[in-house]
């Protein structure tokens, strides 16, 4: 190091997140639309009393923590993610998992 130059320290902030990457693209039409509603959500609309009657059920990107970096690619927290893929493993739908580190 030369001796103007400062040797500069940084704290930083970092959140433990794991990314998953998984893969239904091949696969059977019933795992891609169960992955899909994990993921995303499902809204029903049933009739009750003559009226119809919207029921909404939040998924997994509805979670605080829980960002869809692109197609078929999350980031979680760690126990969001332990849930997700435990579910994945149980369709055998492929999937890759990574712990990193986000800014925070």
């Amino acid at each position: 190091m030369k001796p103007d130059e400062e040797d500069i320290r940084e704290n930083v902030t970092a959140l433990r997140r794991v990314l998953v990457s998984f893969d239904v693209h091949h696969r059977r039409r019933t795992e891609t639309t169960l992955v899909h509603r994990f993921v995303f959500g499902r809204e029903v609309t049933m009739k009750v009393g003559g009226r119809e009657k919207r029921y909404r059920y939040p998924g997994l990107i509805h979670r605080p923590g829980v960002e869809r970096l692109g197609q078929s690619v999350l980031i979680l927290r760690e126990k969001d993610a332990e849930e997700f893929t435990t579910f994945l493993a149980k369709l055998r739908v492929p999937f890759h998992r990574e712990k990193v580190w986000v800014e925070g």
